[in-house]
């Protein structure tokens, strides 16, 4: 058997481990000195560790040349023990215990492995090397500059009151229209070229523990509207806004599922049909997914999340049960999806969800005095917050003559949706290769399961709450034809090359098509390049990109749009960009 090694025992616990981990490589190296005939073990790795130890402050030197002594000491005391052993050898044989090389290197490595793996995840063996909590923080951002022109057709009507703009800075008096006083008209023949705009964001993400991680990040924007961080530049020279952008905590129980509250991404497989690419949503997500089979992969996705709600003290003038009555709006979503990767390059996904919004609808007012002196009727709070265009709309407000004229008398009105949004939406992708050349084909359906275009003309009686928008061209310039609309939109886009560019020399160029009906999804969360916004649009969309740098790459894009139904609103946008992401 090996001679036992002694050992000082040292107070430092770290020291001693390390200490009683060199004794045992040292007596595999004393072994290997026997069978050698050498005096002294040769360098290899163990004497690099005492050295480092002692570079360390762990030994002092006269410790490290006792250790290595006394193991030289205690391998030649041992050869002559076993020499002048009773047990038949004869003099001048030498005796050599046997410990298979194998085990050796067995222990050697087991050994180095746990003090090497200590040595730096305490930070201990590496010189200048940072603090342990910065492991847990990750950091990302990125930055974009933009040049972007508005083209309007010279043939686009004149007559597009913004009824988004009535409802921000309303409510508007529409009985002064007949005096020639107008409400918000939006611009149709008016380009806007060259406008510089940028967009930035700024996060960071902890991992608090082996399941809980938490973000933030910070973004630009010109206001809080939900669907662009895009900042408008110039102004002056004035400082430019920046907004709480995301906020969340997710919890990770068991791999591959997830629970995230706060303001987070998308948490969505979609594309820009429905949603705008940098709409957040605020709320609660669960998702999941699980292995089916061989290259098949089952997901789904979860989500209750606040639109608006009703404020606590509104109307500021009215007294106990005049008060607005709790009327929340919130979007309950659900989505299941699977992917199929057939091969290292070829891969289809496909998901189905359904999105439904309670309580967006708009209703009408009980019979509202305003000539009494108060500033508010009973619906006014089922105005949407946030709109953009193309979602038919009512006059809220159901206002009573003033009796001292009734002939002539304010009417201040909010508008509010016309028709509920319960959303039913299938959305595909598929990625593939043509010869070395990446390739990728979306596809994405939308239906507004509640759209019933009956039911806005009958909903109330004597003419109230009728659409105001959406009607096509009367024969003359002051009339309205027939009403139209529709529940339904879809989208087409193939890309060839590198979807998102980050090396230089990576590219892609896309071609879509977007069809988007007046009410086949809420018009204020869609993307705000094509048709700048909204509904009741169709039209090409053309894009390449290119990387000139490691993570930074050149955009073009160009979006072709025009009006599904109505009067003729045709809106051409051109973006050329410099993108990075860090």
């Amino acid at each position: 058997m090996n001679a036992p090694m002694v050992l000082k025992e040292y107070k430092h616990p770290r020291r001693r481990v390390l200490c009683v981990a060199v004794a045992m490589l040292l007596g595999g190296v004393s072994l290997n000195a026997v069978a050698q005939d050498v005096a002294a073990p040769s360098s290899n790795a163990t004497i690099n560790l005492i050295r480092l130890m002692v570079k360390k402050g762990l030994l002092t030197q006269a410790d490290a040349d006792g250790l290595i002594a006394q193991a030289n000491a205690e391998a030649t005391q041992a050869r002559k023990t076993e020499v002048a052993g009773n047990d038949g050898a004869q003099p001048g044989d030498v005796r050599v215990p046997y410990v298979p090389q194998s085990v050796r290197n067995a222990i050697r490595d087991q050994v180095k492995e746990e003090v090497v793996a200590q040595a730096k995840s305490e930070h201990w063996a590496q010189p200048g090397a940072l603090p342990e909590w910065l492991d847990r923080i990750g950091w990302e951002g990125d930055l974009r500059v933009r040049d972007e022109s508005w083209y309007y057709s010279r043939s686009n009507s004149p007559y597009f009151l913004d009824y988004a703009g009535i409802n921000r800075n309303g409510p508007v008096d529409i009985n002064k229209i007949s005096q020639g006083v107008v409400p918000p008209i939006l611009n149709t023949q008016q380009n806007r070229t060259n406008t510089m705009r940028l967009q930035a964001h700024l996060g960071v993400s902890v991992k608090l523990g082996d399941t809980i991680t938490a973000g933030i990040r910070l973004g630009s924007g010109n206001d809080n509207n939900p669907v662009s961080t895009t900042q408008t530049l110039g102004g002056g020279l004035t400082k430019k806004n920046l907004w709480l952008d995301r906020a969340w905590i997710r919890w990770q129980p068991i791999e591959k599922t997830s629970i995230t509250a706060g303001r987070m991404a998308n948490p969505f497989m979609t594309t820009d049909l429905i949603y705008s690419q940098e709409l957040n949503f605020d709320g609660v997500a669960g998702q999941g997914e699980v292995r089916l089979a061989d290259g098949l992969n089952g997901f789904a996705t979860l989500g209750l999340f606040p639109i608006e709600y009703t404020s606590n003290d509104s109307p500021s003038q009215g007294f106990g049960n005049q008060k607005y009555r709790s009327d929340n709006k919130w979007l309950s979503a659900a989505q299941i999806g699977a992917s199929w990767q057939f091969d290292e390059d070829t891969q289809w996904k496909v998901a189905l969800a359904y999105y439904h919004f309670g309580s967006m609808r708009g209703q009408l007012s009980s019979p509202c005095a305003l000539y009494t002196g108060i500033n508010y009727c009973s619906t006014d709070g089922t105005a949407p917050q946030y709109m953009q265009k193309g979602n038919t709309v009512f006059l809220l407000r159901n206002i009573v003559p003033d009796p001292a004229s009734p002939g002539n008398y304010a009417q201040p009105q909010f508008v509010g949706l016309s028709y509920d949004y319960h959303v039913a939406n299938l959305t595909q992708q598929f990625d593939f290769k043509i010869g070395d050349t990446q390739a990728r084909i979306q596809a994405d359906y939308a239906r507004n399961m509640a759209y019933h275009a009956r039911d806005a003309f009958t909903r109330y009686p004597n003419g109230l709450g009728q659409p105001v928008n959406n009607y096509q061209n009367g024969n003359a310039s002051n009339a309205l034809g027939a009403y139209k609309s529709g529940p339904v939109g879809w989208l087409v886009r193939g890309i060839l090359g590198t979807p998102t560019p980050m090396a230089a020399n990576e590219w892609n160029v896309a071609f879509g098509y977007k069809y988007l009906q007046p009410d086949a999804v809420l018009d204020g969360l869609t993307d705000t390049n094509f048709h700048l916004g909204g509904t009741n649009a169709k039209g090409f969309i053309v894009s390449a990109d290119y990387g000139i740098a490691q993570r930074t790459w050149l955009s073009a894009r160009y979006f072709n749009a025009r009006q599904v139904y109505g009067p003729p609103l045709a809106i051409d946008v051109v973006q050329l960009e410099i993108n990075s992401k860090f």
